[in-house]
């Protein structure tokens, strides 16, 4: 089984897959697809909590004067054990700004894919659809 036919098949009457169920499922599971992709050494799983709520409040706390995010932080930066940069440092380096417009776009095809059968979102997504990148000769795809 893969770990989608786990998950699936931990569907509810209502066709919902409840995540507290389904690590519990993994806890009695130790063998399965599932429970091999979390990470149940609790010291570790406590560290990365910690660090997902620092994150977060980096996100929240950290802003701009006139009250927007102050932060972003880049895939290349993540790479190499993270961290958040000012968005005005990003935005006024063309290389950096180029990278930031990359990971937008990539996550906004990420969003693309998740809701495409909304119809009322599909301005949205031609308009994404048109953005060239820097450098690039032909609108994004």
């Amino acid at each position: 089984m893969t770990v989608e036919d786990e998950l699936v098949a931990l569907r509810n009457e209502d066709g919902m897959i409840n995540p507290r169920t389904a690590l519990q499922w993994a806890r009695d599971n130790r063998e399965s697809q599932l429970a091999g992709r979390i990470e149940w050494d609790d010291t570790k799983a406590a560290e990365e909590y910690r660090l997902g709520q620092v994150r977060r409040l980096i996100a929240v706390h950290v802003r701009t004067e006139d009250g927007n995010r102050g932060t972003i932080s880049l895939l290349s930066d993540r790479r190499r054990d993270g961290g958040y940069r000012e968005v005005e440092t990003v935005l006024s380096n063309s290389e950096m700004r180029a990278i930031a417009l990359r990971e937008a776009l990539r996550e906004l095809r990420r969003f693309e894919q998740r809701y495409r059968h909304l119809q009322e979102l599909s301005s949205i997504f031609s308009a994404a659809a048109a953005v060239i990148l820097p450098g690039d000769t032909a609108a994004a795809a």
